[in-house]
């Protein structure tokens, strides 16, 4: 059993995770095909938060140059933290990748990145994710941000080296507050390690 859970217990989370996002999403039910198409934009207008989130100030200084890191601003504030948790499908056409902030633990990062029909199983530059879904969470609450369903981040890996398994790039796009106010997410950094 414990063979069992180690070897398939990441994707078995992944799965829940994905799971989780959509059910908590209001949005229309997508089928998914092997292939990534052309989402419909949502035809209600954005109403884009001004205040976005609390600065966190151990992120002021700091810059995504460690393996297992990221960071982005939602306005001026910066946000980081580092990533405990990075792991790519069987045929490595998509990877999900978590983890807690560094202003405390019960906030972080989730994202789950699908790259349909391309995969990362060579050295890569400026590779466009077709879909992302993005996730800042609070253990205290649902969620702090969600991006929507009907909306992709964008989501680039600046550079994969498949002898490491590196990744490094960057990201941006609307996150939502439960009221469905919109935060502008800008200048998003993560670099990760893809087993």
């Amino acid at each position: 059993m414990h063979s069992f859970v180690k070897k398939y217990g990441p994707c078995f989370y992944s799965a829940l995770l994905l799971l989780l996002l959509i059910n908590v999403s209001c949005q229309k039910e997508l089928y998914w095909d092997s292939e990534i198409t052309a989402l419909p934009v949502d035809s209600i207008p954005i109403v884009i938060d001004p205040g976005a989130l609390p600065n966190c100030a151990s992120c002021l200084q700091r810059d995504t140059v460690n393996t297992y890191t990221w960071s982005f601003k939602t306005g001026t504030s910066q946000l980081c933290g580092r990533i405990d948790t990075a792991i790519i499908n069987v045929d490595r056409s998509s990877f999900t990748f978590y983890g807690p902030s560094s202003c405390g633990s019960d906030t972080g990062l989730i994202f789950t990145v699908y790259l349909n029909p391309l995969v990362l199983n060579k050295d890569t530059t400026n590779l466009k994710a077709p879909y992302a879904t993005f996730f800042y969470y609070h253990t205290g609450a649902p969620y702090i941000l969600l991006s929507k369903t009907s909306q992709s981040f964008n989501f680039t890996i600046s550079s994969y080296v498949h002898a490491t398994k590196i990744a490094t790039g960057t990201f941006s796009g609307f996150g939502y507050r439960q009221d469905g106010r919109a935060v502008a997410v800008s200048s998003g950094k993560f670099k990760i390690r893809l087993l």
